[in-house]
């Protein structure tokens, strides 16, 4: 699924990531950004960048989102060099 959101739509950041951080995801979001729903949850996504993963909380009411937890993603041919690199 594809989430966008509107140019006014607030990003709430209770876990205070750095502002620029916060700025991707909001281009990332405006732009227009694969997303994966939280089955469990109702209104809370993953979403896959390039070189971070985000989880979001969306209000149904305000169209606000609560950036809950950013963390780097690691390219999945970095494991193969990790693996050529440890002895055995």
């Amino acid at each position: 699924m594809i989430i966008r959101i509107k140019e006014f739509a607030k990003i709430e950041n209770p876990r205070e990531y750095a502002a620029h951080e916060v700025e991707d995801l909001r281009a990332q979001l405006l732009a227009g950004s694969q997303a994966e729903r939280d089955s469990r949850r109702e209104h809370f996504y993953n979403l896959e960048m390039d070189k971070h993963a985000y989880y979001i909380h969306i209000s149904p009411v305000s169209g606000n989102v609560i950036l809950l937890a950013k963390w780097s993603r690691i390219p999945s041919d970095c494991y193969n060099e990790t693996e050529q690199m440890v002895a055995g």
